[in-house]
């Protein structure tokens, strides 16, 4: 389990493996988080939104396969040209992302 001495660590930590995940794979919040070891969705979500402007952030997605909140249009824009696989859903942005094709894990 990793130790971190300060939130930079984590924040340094959190960009590190959003900037690995390659185009047309995503990971859930959670699923960024527990590659520390340690439960922390929400605070990967602070991450991306104060760190995030030059990371892939749109491969980052809610559990249910969901694209950020208020991003789902930018967000679908990167989907279809990294041709990530999206299914239909009946939620405001009509999509989600296909979590058991493109779901992704750092070796």
């Amino acid at each position: 389990m990793a130790v971190f001495d300060a939130a930079g660590d984590y924040t340094e930590a959190v960009v590190a493996v959003v900037a690995t995940i390659p185009p047309g794979r995503v990971m859930t919040y959670g699923d960024v988080a527990w590659t520390f070891g340690r439960a922390g969705a929400r605070a990967v979500g602070m991450v991306l939104r104060y760190h995030g402007s030059g990371l892939p952030w749109w491969r980052v997605i809610r559990a249910g396969g969901h694209p950020p909140r208020g991003l789902e249009a930018e967000a679908r824009a990167h989907y279809d040209e990294e041709g990530t696989p999206l299914l239909p859903a009946d939620t405001p942005a009509g999509y989600r992302v296909d979590l058991r094709a493109a779901g992704w894990s750092p070796a």
